[in-house]
């Protein structure tokens, strides 16, 4: 069924296309939310040798998944619409008044949006469901206009949720790290050779000297190091606390640009919800109005 029109005339109204899904959500919708009884125009039948309803399998599976069955037949015989807990019967082959016959068919849903007709449907004798089929609520239908609003409503939904926060930049990735400088390891054993075994006290002076100084030289270096990342430390502390007031900036800006268009999107995304219940109101009020003229005239006759 043709579309095209329903997805132009929305795109009129919002600037985006609508795909071929968010115009099957719409007439699901619409489906949903309307009598049975007045979509028998949008009716269609099910082919046994396709969703079954013959000898093999008898089952008939719905090609959607609707509780909006107009009528189930066998053969040229309506069926009688029998509850869950009646379905024993039907299969039971006792002598109830319950038990379905060739020219007074009755059927039951089972999981699976499988329909299930008794007695049981034959190459000859075979079983058909019509149900609602949204599909037909297209370009030519007088639900038309229920179907662009529902989903301009939608359209314009998915626009306020894209009007995304601006991104921040906050300075530097992440706050300066600390590296401490290498320490050379002191050679203590050398140290421990001159006091144990050549018991020279001149050398072991020497070799406490320059560990001494190695140790005062890696003091130095770590103090200047310490110093080092205090600096940077306080410099990404200024930059973050400048970035935050710029922000703010960006903060402010994105509001006074985008806060209206915002609430534009939701304001328009009600407004066509609206005027889509609106329609459904009618038509079915409208067409309530001429069944039961049709009614009345029926029962005069």
């Amino acid at each position: 069924m043709a579309i095209s029109d329903i997805q132009s005339t929305v795109l009129a109204n919002t600037g985006n296309t609508p795909t071929a899904n968010s115009i099957e959500d719409a007439q699901k919708f619409v489906v949903s939310t309307i009598p049975k009884d007045l979509l028998k125009w949008a009716g269609t039948e099910t082919v046994a040798a396709t969703h079954g309803g013959d000898s093999s399998p008898t089952g008939i599976t719905l090609p959607i998944g609707t509780d909006n069955i107009i009528s189930v037949r066998r053969d040229v015989y309506r069926a009688e619409k029998s509850s869950s807990q009646d379905a024993a019967f039907l299969e039971s082959a006792s002598g109830s008044l319950k038990i379905p016959s060739s020219v007074f068919p009755k059927y039951y849903i089972k999981h699976g949006n499988v329909v299930n007709v008794k007695p049981d449907p034959t190459n000859s004798a075979t079983a058909h469901v019509t149900y609602v089929d949204f599909s037909k609520l297209d370009d030519d239908c007088d639900l038309r206009n229920a179907i662009i609003n529902y989903a301009s409503s939608r359209e314009f939904t998915a626009l306020a949720a894209s009007s995304t926060f601006p991104s921040m930049s906050w300075g530097k990735e992440s706050p300066p790290n600390f590296t401490p400088p290498t320490l050379q390891q002191p050679d203590w054993a050398d140290v421990e050779n001159w006091i144990t075994t050549e018991e020279d006290s001149e050398m072991l002076n020497s070799r406490i000297n320059a560990i001494q100084s190695q140790i005062s030289e890696y003091t130095a270096r770590l103090q200047s190091s310490q110093a080092e990342f205090n600096s940077e430390l306080q410099d990404y502390q200024s930059r973050l606390n400048e970035t935050v007031q710029l922000n703010q900036g960006q903060i402010a800006q994105w509001q006074a640009e985008n806060g209206v268009k915002l609430n534009h999107y939701l304001q328009m995304s009600s407004q066509h919800y609206n005027w889509a219940v609106t329609e459904i109101k009618t038509y079915i009020e409208n067409n309530t109005k001429t069944l039961d003229k049709v009614m009345e005239l029926q029962r005069g006759k």
